[in-house]
């Protein structure tokens, strides 16, 4: 790290898409484990 705390663009870029990839996964299987969890509650609910 030669200029301290100044980091560059590039350097921030980087991190801005790493951290927003983080997010969408994150969503994404949020998103997945509450339709699985909406889908079993349903198939107990009307058992056939």
């Amino acid at each position: 790290m030669t200029g301290g705390l100044t980091w560059d663009f590039v350097t921030w870029m980087s991190i801005a898409m790493v951290v927003i990839a983080i997010l969408i996964i994150v969503f994404l299987v949020y998103k997945v484990i509450t339709l699985m969890n909406r889908d079993a509650e349903a198939h107990k609910n009307n058992q056939h």
